[in-house]
């Protein structure tokens, strides 16, 4: 047993990637029928004087289907299947969440420079699994009992997969907002 028992129920999992393809129609319905008027489909969303948000609904829902598809994956891996302990599905999803990071941070309003945008994301993304492997790394310390796979050589490699889950959501976003 992984965890409390309904987590291992695999109903929240195929719930939330039941709505992950929902906000994946949603993207891709609305990439056709707003294409020609980009001012329906720009969100901006300003406090204080600054700019928080600027981005668009293709992109916003685009963002909440991987994210939803990253969480309803590592639950149903880990808690209902319990195949992390034998399968390298971790890969899997830590490609999955490094889309999910570099993709929520696209739609922050940063800058409109391409170079500072991508690579401001892309680095958040490493910030965000380098605290993750930190966080690994504590957990085996704690329970050396667990499966928890630590070393340099999986932190690399998760660390590898994550940029290339950040890579190609660049250029995803670079389809997806033009």
């Amino acid at each position: 047993m992984h965890g409390p028992a309904w987590i291992e129920n695999p109903t929240i999992s195929l719930v939330l990637i039941a709505a992950a393809f929902f906000m994946l129609y949603l993207s891709l319905s609305l990439n056709r029928k707003l294409a020609k008027d980009k001012k329906k489909d720009t969100v901006i969303w300003p406090t204080s004087g600054r700019k928080i948000l600027d981005t668009s609904r293709r992109w916003l829902y685009f963002t909440t289907f991987i994210g939803l598809a990253a969480v309803g994956a590592h639950l149903l891996a880990e808690y209902t299947f319990h195949i992390y302990d034998i399968t390298p599905i971790d890969r899997f999803t830590h490609g999955l969440s490094g889309m999910a990071v570099t993709a929520a941070v696209l739609n922050l309003y940063l800058t409109r420079k391409r170079k500072v945008y991508y690579s401001t994301s892309i680095g958040a993304s490493w910030v965000f699994f380098v605290v993750w492997e930190i966080f690994e790394a504590i957990f085996a310390y704690v329970n050396p009992n667990g499966l928890i796979q630590t070393g340099l050589w999986d932190a690399g490699i998760d660390l590898w997969i994550d940029s290339l889950g950040a890579l190609s959501i660049c250029f995803i976003c670079d389809e997806l907002t033009e």
